[in-house]
């Protein structure tokens, strides 16, 4: 959003005096006008707002579509009222209020990383093609993927998910209208060169005298870190209220960055050393005594891992797996966790009568079968409970599949998506034709689980 479209609003409804009251329903912003006859048509016309005009009696209701919830929470600070408690007479009247979820604020926390994300997508995704062809279209490797142009592209590609801790703290901080610079300071923390060092493995750390996990990439996980900023923001906040004027906007920042940063370490240190000792042997032990419960398992749990950081400790079992027994399980049930995020984006887009929804949908479900699921995760299934669920149930049923059949995973990639087939090719096996079957089935479950729980969700007006 930006601000020629907030004064457009503005604008259409007559001017902040001559809003009543503002609402959210659904995907919408919904303002109540005081006097019908000073809306602004005109004003409709000059912008690529989706509005509608909706005039009950002497009522009239501007519903603006507003996904994000951007210009509610702008019109909400600028002091609009929210109730109707000037207008006595009309307390009878009871106007849907939908309630906070803990998901749609991390779909708005992601929703305008996506055209970053998107885009580095696509490039990887072009480059994985060429790597394919090169690999598999030749007796031998193109000396294309040898040479330092292909590495500069391949890092321009990773660029976005590298640095997407940075991108996501700014967001939050957006969203929770803190400072954004403090945002993308905390953010940065890991990527310090010193930090980094610190986090190499090459010895213990100890904070504190607290020990710290050597996995970096841990505490920039998206989950870490939208809390982080989110305790950021109150802090910042709490302080600013009660600070004199001299040390506003120097104070909150001081004390974030030497109390609240150095405390949220104390607590994910020793939770990363403890899920450093336990998660391994605990998978480990799952793929040795139950490997069709561990399949299920990875194949539901594998998107939220991936959202906590939890995802890094299983690239060692995957090595372990492919060098001992030659094959990997793991994989598999990566990728079929991957299918099953794209199946119900694919249906949430179907579902979805908001344009720009429909096309993030459809756009990440295809990155998604393409091994890049983060935005189908984050900026679509997260929006809405119904496919967030199904794409876990969908992931789950998948595993099962794969872990009743044994589909086992030839070769470590980079991701598990449509390009790494070639890696499931076994002689004399049907190892392939069940990694398809298990695809279609995690895609099409939960695809339709999305579909008819959204139904579901959009006559009760819960979604």
């Amino acid at each position: 959003m930006n601000d020629r479209q907030f004064e457009e609003i503005l604008k259409l409804a007559g001017g902040k005096e001559n809003i009543r009251q503002v609402t959210r329903e659904e995907q919408a912003t919904v303002l109540i006008l005081e006097n019908n006859s000073k809306v602004d048509m005109s004003a409709s016309a000059a912008t690529d707002l989706e509005v509608t005009i909706r005039i009950t009696g002497a009522e009239c209701r501007l519903v603006i579509k507003d996904e994000s919830s951007s210009y509610y929470r702008l019109l909400r600070d600028m002091g609009t009222p929210e109730s109707m408690r000037d207008h006595p007479e009309r307390k009878e009247e009871h106007t849907y209020r939908k309630s906070f979820s803990i998901l749609e604020f991390i779909s708005d926390v992601f929703r305008p990383i996506m055209p970053a994300i998107l885009g580095a997508a696509v490039f990887k995704i072009v480059l994985a093609v060429i790597t394919l062809i090169s690999t598999y279209g030749f007796s031998e490797p193109s000396s294309f993927l040898q040479s330092q142009t292909f590495m500069i592209l391949k890092s321009i590609g990773d660029s976005a998910f590298y640095l997407l801790p940075v991108l996501a703290a700014i967001s939050t901080a957006r969203q929770l209208k803190s400072n954004i610079y403090v945002a993308a300071a905390i953010g940065g923390l890991m990527f310090y060169p010193q930090m980094s060092y610190l986090l190499s493995g090459q010895e213990e750390v100890h904070f504190m005298g607290m020990p710290m996990v050597s996995e970096a990439a841990f505490f920039s996980a998206p989950l870490w870190m939208i809390l982080t900023i989110s305790a950021a923001s109150y802090v910042e906040k709490a302080v600013e209220r009660f600070s004199p004027k001299m040390l506003q906007g120097i104070l909150a920042p001081a004390l974030t960055f030497g109390i609240l940063v150095p405390l949220i370490l104390l607590v994910l240190g020793p939770l990363g050393s403890w899920i450093d000792k336990r998660m391994p042997a605990a998978v480990d032990s799952l793929l040795t005594d139950a490997p069709v419960v561990a399949a299920m398992l990875l194949g539901a749990a594998f998107a939220l891992m991936l959202f906590a950081g939890l995802h890094y400790w299983l690239v060692p079992l995957m090595l372990n797996e492919l060098m001992t027994n030659g094959f990997s399980v793991i994989i598999p049930a990566m990728f079929v966790a991957f299918t099953a995020q794209a199946g119900a984006a694919l249906a949430a887009g179907l579902r979805s009568r908001q344009t720009e929804f429909r096309k993030l949908a459809f756009w990440a479900t295809g990155t998604a079968l393409l091994g890049v699921p983060e935005p189908a995760i984050y900026a679509v299934n997260m929006r809405r409970r119904a496919s967030f669920y199904a794409a876990l149930i969908g992931g789950a049923i998948g595993g099962l599949y794969f872990g009743i059949v044994s589909v086992k995973s030839f070769a470590l990639s980079e991701s598990a998506g449509l390009l790494q087939i070639p890696a499931f090719m076994e002689d004399g096996t049907l190892n392939m034709i069940h990694t398809c079957a298990g695809l279609v089935l995690a895609f099409f479950v939960s695809g339709a689980l999305t579909y008819w729980l959204t139904d579901r969700s959009m006559k009760n007006k819960h979604v």
